[in-house]
């Protein structure tokens, strides 16, 4: 079926069931249908820029400086998008992140 064999039918608002009442959480009982789906979470120190010569000339135990400061908070980035930002911890062997912020947008 292509897309010019598909018809298009127009509903009003009022001829759809109601998902819930007025005011319940909107993901409550469909968020079964996403929490599977798999996303992509990073955090991100800080950004660099280098030429190839100076990528050439990394080595071991070399030291690239980032744009950011030390103490500066770290992104929490999901797909692509700042969602939150927070504080690198050290967890044992592992790094971690207290969030300090959550950017609801």
């Amino acid at each position: 079926m292509s897309v010019t064999d598909r018809t298009i039918e127009r509903v009003q608002p009022s001829e759809l069931e109601a998902a819930g009442e007025p005011g319940d959480p909107v993901w409550s009982d469909s968020f079964e249908v996403i929490k599977d789906m798999q996303v992509r979470l990073e955090v991100r120190l800080g950004e660099a820029q280098l030429s190839v010569a100076e990528l050439m000339d990394l080595r071991e135990q070399s030291i690239v400086r980032l744009d950011r400061d030390a103490a500066a908070p770290v992104d929490l980035v999901l797909n692509d998008k700042i969602v939150g930002r927070g504080h690198l911890v050290v967890v044992g062997d592992h790094f971690g992140i207290q969030l300090t912020e959550i950017i609801k947008k």
